[in-house]
Formats: C-alpha cells, sequence, structure tokens
C-alpha cells in the first residue's frame, strides 16, 4: 500500500500555516496610534519590526519591548545594529519600533 503523499503534504502545509509565532505575537504590529504617541512614522514602525523579526533573532533570543527598559535599548540597539551589519537607517527603524511598542499601552 502507497503513502498517500500528496493529501499529507497539502495538510502539513496547511497546518503550518495556521501556526504562530511566538515572537510575532510578542512583537506588536505597529498601529497608527503607536506612530502618533511616538512621534515616528508609520513606516518607519513597520520597517522596525520587520528587521528586529528578522534580525534579532538570528544570533540570541528576541528581547521583546517590554522586557528591556528605554534607556537600556539605546544601547542595545546600535551595539547589536553593529555586530549584525544592520544599516544606520534599519539600526534607527529597529530603536523607534521598540521605544514606541513599549509605550503602546
Amino acid at each position: 500500500m502507497k503513502f498517500p503523499v500528496l493529501p499529507f503534504l497539502i495538510a502539513s502545509l496547511v497546518w503550518a500555516g495556521c501556526a504562530t509565532n511566538k515572537y510575532e505575537t510578542l512583537a506588536p504590529l505597529p498601529t497608527p496610534a503607536m506612530a502618533e504617541k511616538s512621534g515616528q512614522p508609520l513606516s518607519t514602525l513597520e520597517q522596525g519590526r520587520i528587521v528586529y523579526l528578522a534580525q534579532c533573532g538570528r544570533c540570541h533570543e528576541h528581547q521583546f519591548p517590554d522586557t528591556v527598559n528605554t534607556k537600556d535599548w539605546h544601547v542595545v540597539v546600535p551595539g547589536m545594529a553593529w555586530n549584525a551589519g544592520i544599516s544606520k537607517s534599519d539600526e534607527k527603524a529597529v530603536l523607534a519600533y521598540v521605544l514606541a511598542a513599549k509605550v503602546k499601552k
């Protein structure tokens, strides 16, 4: 008896698409309210979140915005961006994002 590969593959892809990435849920989506409150353009916050999710977990566990105090983010982000080879514009976007995400409440 042959194993039905195609139905299994389709079911696996559907299931994987429904899975929630914990980093994406703990790193809030930028909103117009976050942008207004932080004084940063929404597009900057969106770019910062994209870079944060893509880069910051490559070498270590993500540090979520609420887990680090504001003063430390100003030191951590430039240092980590330099280590990771992230551009200055992406570094500024990540910093803007994590600071805006901290004050989202």
